[in-house]
This record gives structure tokens, sequence and C-alpha cells, in this order.
């Protein structure tokens, strides 16, 4: 390459670089969001009795291999539609977006379906994209079918943007994918996790977050036409990702974070807003253990938090159900839907892993047959003679009919879909 040339790419690449680290350093300026938040509708009275429900599913097919970062969403007539990515790694190239519905009638998923390729967004967008990752589902007032998913066209995730697909028809048909410029700095570093909280003007805000040059959360604030309106710094520095945010009523809501820095002990961060999201709270550690691993959680409408986390320091060998009383400060763990925290810090190997596993696989519920589930999650779990179990990436919603429902990767290799009803979660509140 031609040295002036070379020399003119580099300087390219600094700047870019430096006006990312600008970016990531300045607090930012937004006009004063809505009013109000739209608080979640009222569904207390809907499954609180009657008989106690735990039931357990896989979402996915056996194929790819390995798979992540699930969201759950649910539709106006009672089903649920799921989107995940899945691909030989995380960052590969063949990595795609897919999706199913869930009838809860029938108590069983649907085919999974294939909603984003690399090479259809690249069309899409007119631009090259290498990568995709962490898609987000969810409905809108207007009554469409939203995803919203990460994709990369140079470097790894702190370089992403976020790209829209809409579906009027409730996932029948999509949108071709257009691109949500979310940073004035070349549009890089936004992710999105969370769940999308709705505003009184219509606005949609969408927790995401930074990774290039600082780690910190941030609210996204669509137009229901699906345009950016702003963006609102929820944390500052380099410890935090991936918000959660929490509606108690119009001008109440409760910021959850992932904990992404270096002091000890790790706990989630909270803060929260009283003028309906105009102003947060400065960000604080709870009470409640985070390897560095991202959580889900919902309102409730006695005003209690329920959370579904990985509470530990160290690894994500346990997933559990938790609550707090107090806008989330401190946590209870009312139920472990997995654990395997026995295993932190010893060194295992198949031998061990194989019998254990099989005992699990019988427990996942309708999904692929139960050799290509054990098959994966070994592959997926041990390198050579050395094993570790892994439950992350919880997502949460509740659906049209009162019934909460939970996905997650499951040892890298499935999303399990975990549905309870308010009598399950009423015992052990």
């Amino acid at each position: 390459m031609n040295r002036n040339l070379e020399g003119g790419l580099r300087a390219v690449v600094l700047a870019a670089i430096a006006g990312v680290s600008v970016w990531a350093a300045w607090p930012g300026f937004h006009p004063a969001p809505a009013a109000a938040f739209v608080a979640p509708a009222a569904t207390e009275r809907v499954g609180k009795g009657g008989e106690s429900m735990l039931a357990s599913f896989v979402v996915n097919a056996a194929e790819p291999a390995r798979v992540h970062a699930a969201s759950i969403a649910a539709l106006p007539d009672g089903r649920l539609f799921s989107t995940w990515f899945g691909g030989s790694r995380e960052g590969a190239t063949d990595v795609k977006v897919y999706g199913a519905f869930f009838d809860p009638a029938a108590g069983r998923w649907g085919e999974q379906l294939t909603l984003a390729t690399p090479a259809q967004t690249s069309r899409d967008l007119g631009r090259l994209v290498r990568k995709m990752g962490n898609p987000v589902a969810f409905t809108v007032p207007s009554g469409e079918l939203w995803v919203v998913y990460v994709s990369v066209t140079l470097g790894g995730w702190a370089t992403s943007h976020l790209n829209l697909m809409r579906s009027a028809d409730m996932g029948h048909t999509w949108t071709p994918a257009t691109r949500l410029v979310a940073s004035p700095f070349f549009n890089l570093s936004t992710l999105a996790k969370g769940f999308p909280v709705f505003f009184d003007n219509g606005d949609i805000g969408l927790p995401v977050y930074h990774e290039m040059a600082g780690k910190f959360g941030e609210l996204l604030v669509l137009t229901p036409e699906g345009r950016v309106r702003r963006k609102q710094r929820l944390d500052h520095g380099d410890r935090s990702l991936q918000p959660v945010i929490l509606v108690k009523d119009a001008q109440h809501a409760v910021v959850l974070q992932r904990f992404a820095g270096e002091t000890k002990p790790p706990r989630a961060w909270r803060s929260e807003t009283r003028d309906g999201g105009r102003t947060w709270s400065a960000v604080e550690a709870s009470d409640l253990a985070n390897p560095n691993s991202a959580l889900a959680a919902l309102a409730l409408e006695d005003g209690r938090l329920i959370a579904v986390a990985n509470d530990t320091e160290d690894e994500r060998l346990r997933l559990s159900l938790l609550v707090s009383e107090d806008d989330g400060r401190h946590w209870r763990a009312i139920h472990r839907f997995e654990d395997r925290e026995d295993f932190l810090g010893r060194s295992f190997g198949p031998d061990v892993l194989r019998p254990l596993l099989a005992k699990d696989v019988e427990s996942l519920g309708p999904g692929p047959a139960a050799d290509s589930v054990a098959r994966n999650a070994e592959a997926n779990l041990c390198r050579g003679e050395t094993c570790a179990w892994q439950y992350d990436y919880p997502h949460l919603v509740r659906g049209t009919d009162g019934d909460f429902h939970v996905v997650y990767t499951w040892n890298r290799s499935f999303i399990r879909h975990l549905r309870f009803n308010r009598a399950w979660l009423e015992a052990r509140l």
C-alpha cells in the first residue's frame, strides 16, 4: 500500500476513535422527554388464582448448534414471538437472526424462521454487514411488531450499530431493515438488549448501551414511525451495560443495569426517575450480585419488582428468580431455575457432565430430540477434557393472559422457555 495512503487511512481511523472517545465522555444534550410514561396494563386479576403452573420448552431447532441473546414479545392475539441469533459461534460471519411463534393453547413453539442474514441486511442497508447479534422483539402502540438487532461492518461489538425491521401483520411479512442513526460520530457502538418503555406522546424508549471508550447505559427514544428522536444517558464512565427499565407509574421508573466495572464486590446498578424520565438519579449499587451478566426484570402491580438474573459474583452457573420490595435496592431469591454453583472453581470433564446433562435434557420439555440437545450441549460446554455450565441472558415478559414467560440461553446451545402463572409466583413471594 502507498505510504501516503496508509498514513491517511491511519489518520482517519485515529480520528474516528478520538471522536467516539469524545462522544463517550460527553454527557450529551437532549430535549426533555414526554411528561409521562405509559404504565403497563394491569393484569393482576388474570391468572392470580387457580392451580400453580411452571412449564418448560425449547424454542429453537437443533441447528445452528450455538445460539444466544433471545428476547420474547407478547402479541395482542395471545401468542408469543421470540428472536435470537445463532451460528457456529458468537461473532462469526455465519450468524443469522432467527424467530419463532409460541401458541399458549397448544403449548408448543412453531417452526424456526430465519429473519435476517448478513447478506440480506447488507442489501437492505446498501452497506457491508459482516456480523450480527442481540435482536430485541416488541410490539408498539400502532399494532406493529418490531425487531431491533445489532450488526457490525468492521471490528467487534464496540463498533456496532442498530437496525430496525417492522411487521404490520405480526410477523408474516417484514419491511427491509433500516439503520437507526444513534450516534453523531460514525454511528458506532450502540447495542440493544432490554424491553422498551412507552411515552404518552407515542414515543418509544429503547434501552441501549455503549461499549467504545466507555461502557454505560442509555435510552434511545424513537418516534412512532421508527426514527431516532434523541438519546439520553442513564450512566457515565466504564461500569454498566444492558439497562432494564421498569415503569411503576406515569412518573416513576427504576433502571437496573448489568455490572461491567472493576470494583468489588460486583453488584447490579440501579437508579430511578420521579419525573417521567426527564431526569434520573445517580447510579448506585444494589445488593444483587452480578458477574457481568445480563438480567431481566418486571414491575408487579403491587409495587414489587421481580428479576431473573445470575445472582453470583463469578461465572454464570446459577439463574434465579428474585424479588425486591424497595425499588431494586435489596433482593431476595425465591426460586432457582438453574443451579450448578457447586461446580464453581471446579474442573470437570465430559464423564462428569454427561449423566447430569442427561437428567437436565429430560426436564427441558418439548423441543428437538434429546440426543441432539445433549450432543450440542456437550460440544459447546467442553473444550477437550474441561467442561463448564452456563445459563445466561434472560428476557422476561408477561403475556396477555397474565402468565410470565422467561427465555434464556441454556448452556450456549438452546433457548429455554419457562412459563409460570401468578399462582406459582404467589406461592414463592
